[in-house]
């Protein structure tokens, strides 16, 4: 049997040693979003998955392949 997974982008917020929140973007399952940012900060940083949703439009443009992660600057 082949089990098919579809990962879609969501949305993590990373706060900082410094209390500064970060925004990053992991084309995960919803599932292993977070850690797969929590195994790329600094230890003792935070991140937390949001409810917030990409537009298709939105996440076309970030132009993420399947478990690729990376912050969103300005």
């Amino acid at each position: 049997m082949t089990e098919t997974f579809t990962c879609g982008i969501h949305l993590v917020r990373v706060t900082t040693d410094d209390r500064v929140h970060q925004l990053w973007a992991a084309a995960t399952l919803r599932e292993e979003a977070v850690a797969l940012v929590l195994n790329t900060i600094p230890e003792g940083w935070a991140a937390i998955l949001l409810d917030t949703r990409l537009r298709p439009g939105e996440a076309a443009f970030l132009e993420m392949k399947p478990g690729e992660i990376r912050e969103l600057k300005d």
